[in-house]
């Protein structure tokens, strides 16, 4: 009788891709246990911020469930605007009657007045929020996913290696090999994934900033 292998958990396999990613930095278990310590508490720290970015998003309506919000307050804006913005001002001073039944309409006049009420402009908090609603919908596309994913995965991972000063190579330790695994581990998407080209372009432009923070510091030391 043959038996068949249970297929492995989602944890035994997130674990041996934890482990792949490890190898591709260079890192096994005959490393120093500390170096190796703070190591993973770093990159737990990038997973979780990572994770609660993803969480954050998902809570969030799909996109056809968004526009459709807009469609009605768009409708909303538009009848605004034909009842007037008299007709507003007189439903928003009904909601103050509707709070203090016992006073009359003079009375709750002269208590807009002696509070310094500011009455507000329905049509322009309308149109202002239909501008957040369309900047929304602009940055919360695929290219602003990608953009999460540089700055909550790609920078931090390239200051993490950095600062442990694991050197990366073509030969032995490429740079494409541990972010494959990295991206691997995390679950990222294919599509929000940056190119190899991409990734170098970040880590020169990092390197970059590195080294004019070390000249500057320098320059003040001198001083």
């Amino acid at each position: 009788m043959i038996k068949h292998r249970p297929p492995p958990s989602k944890v035994d396999h997130r674990k041996e891709q934890y482990e792949e990613l490890l190898a591709a930095m260079g890192v096994d278990d005959a490393a120093n246990r500390f170096t190796r310590f703070a190591l993973e508490q770093e990159l737990d720290r990038l997973k979780h911020e990572y994770a609660r970015r993803v969480a954050q998003l998902s809570r969030l309506p799909n996109r056809k469930l968004a526009l459709r919000y807009r469609a009605a307050v768009t409708k909303t804006l538009a009848l605004s605007k034909v009842v007037g913005p008299d007709f507003l001002t007189e439903i928003e001073e009904a909601g103050w009657s509707r709070h203090n039944p016992t006073a009359d309409a003079s009375d709750l006049h002269m208590a807009i007045i002696d509070n310094d009420v500011k009455l507000r402009d329905w049509i322009a908090e309308l149109t202002g929020h239909r501008l957040d609603i369309d900047h929304w919908l602009k940055t919360t596309g695929d290219a602003y996913k990608k953009r999460d994913v540089r700055k909550l995965v790609v920078e931090p991972f390239l200051r993490l290696i950095a600062q442990h000063e694991i050197m990366t190579s073509r030969g032995q330790l490429p740079r494409s090999r541990m972010f494959q695994a990295l991206f691997d581990w995390l679950g990222i998407a294919e599509k929000f994934r940056l190119s190899n080209a991409a990734i170098n372009a970040i880590a020169r432009e990092l390197e970059g900033d590195a080294n004019a923070s070390k000249s500057n510091a320098k320059r003040r030391t001198r001083k």
